[in-house]
């Protein structure tokens, strides 16, 4: 432990995600961002363990209403050449910016530090893609004008 702190804490685990249908929510997330419903979701009543397709559990799905007050981001971070391979299937019907709208290939933000996407799920959760590969995307959008 470091200074004042009661812990020091290794990394974040997992979000909650909450959804009108948990196994259509699996589904988009199987499509959209590659996660799979892991098998021990069997014992969680009526929810999904969510992880990614290397097996690294990253959310759980729960039948609720996302909250609607603030900014609740979850953020998905991949590797520059995940990053460009979601830009180049933009645009997408299954990927809606904050607004409603298709979500754009132009529409990433740079942050300096890192390049992201922000989109929402089909029940309204704010989701981020992220990459700290800063140079490699920049070089893509340069050589894509």
């Amino acid at each position: 432990m470091s200074g004042d702190s009661l812990i020091e804490v290794a990394s974040l685990d997992h979000v909650h995600l909450y959804v009108a249908d948990p196994d259509a929510a699996a589904d988009w997330y199987g499509r959209v961002l590659g996660l799979k419903v892991l098998p021990s979701s069997a014992r969680l009543s009526g929810g999904k363990y969510m992880a990614t397709s290397r097996g690294q559990y990253c959310a759980t799905i729960f039948h609720g209403r996302p909250p609607s007050d603030g900014d609740h981001t979850s953020a998905f971070r991949v590797n520059g050449r995940t990053f460009i391979a979601f830009g180049d299937a933009l645009p997408n019907d299954d990927v809606v910016g904050r607004k409603g709208e298709i979500l754009e290939r132009r529409e990433a933000a740079d942050h300096a530090l890192v390049w992201s996407y922000y989109f929402q799920d089909p029940d309204g959760n704010h989701l981020e893609v992220t990459t700290y590969d800063h140079q490699i995307v920049r070089d893509w959008f340069g050589n894509a004008q």
